[in-house]
């Protein structure tokens, strides 16, 4: 339910325009072109605001805190990774290992 548009630089929850920031974009965009990956924050501020920022680590939560407010409903496509990051949640259903 949750798309990018990179072209046009619009994202979509439901075919609803979300309203986000610059750093918003990238950083869903990020997160929605590999479902299922595990970024680490460092990966996520490199991608959203540059690898030239200084920035603390927890900085990127403020933002996916923010992404996650704006999705509403939808909020929970993007999972947390304790210890790690966050990734986009991956629709696969996961193959079981026996």
């Amino acid at each position: 339910g949750v798309s990018v548009d990179r072209r046009r630089h619009v994202a979509l929850a439901h075919g609803k325009p979300l309203q986000l920031t610059r750093s918003e974009f990238r950083l869903l965009d990020t997160l929605i072109r590999q479902p299922g990956r595990v970024f680490h924050r460092t990966e996520l501020i490199d991608a959203a605001l540059g690898d030239d920022t200084m920035v603390m680590e927890r900085t990127i939560d403020v933002h996916i805190r923010a992404l996650r407010r704006k999705l509403d409903a939808h909020a929970d496509v993007i999972e947390t990774v304790r210890g790690v990051g966050y990734r986009f949640r991956d629709m696969e259903p996961v193959p079981e290992t026996a």
